[in-house]
């Protein structure tokens, strides 16, 4: 049996993820567009106008009082690779180790950022670099540089 939802039911794709046991939820698809001249401009329009998704990724019974996402958007800096949005149960973080490493693996292992030396991660925090060890098919091992 095939079932496909009304056309105008909202569409949310994502890709589960962990480091270390620690889950990401990376959403893939089905956000709007997110406005803004800066990340942090992007992530106040997330909070004011997109707020009701994250609870529902979030929130049991998608998620559970443990879980972490993010929202990919474009970057904001000229040599960004991408801007992220680390969304978890109780709203925004300014930035998750764990999500850094897990998102990398993702993007790689997917095809959906092709392999480069460095990522150039532009979130709330400030800029984050990260380097994975990877052989075409699988990524070993993630380092990144936090903000100071």
């Amino acid at each position: 049996m095939t079932w496909n939802p009304p056309s105008d039911w909202t569409r949310i794709t994502t890709i589960d993820a962990h480091a270390a046991g620690e889950p990401l939820r990376v959403i893939t698809g089905g956000l709007p567009q997110i406005p803004g001249d800066t990340i942090l401009e992007k992530r106040r329009y997330a909070r004011e106008n997109l707020d009701v998704l994250r609870r529902a990724l979030m929130f049991e019974p998608r998620g559970h009082a443990d879980m972490y996402g993010c929202i990919l958007t474009d970057p904001v800096t000229p040599d960004g690779d991408l801007g992220v949005l680390f969304i978890h149960n109780e709203g925004y973080s300014t930035m998750c180790g764990h999500g850094v490493i897990a998102l990398v693996t993702v993007l790689l292992e997917t095809g959906m950022l092709k392999p480069r030396e460095v990522i150039r991660l532009d979130t709330p925090a400030g800029r984050v670099t990260a380097k994975a060890h990877f052989d075409g098919s699988r990524v070993h091992n993630v380092a990144f540089r936090n903000v100071p």
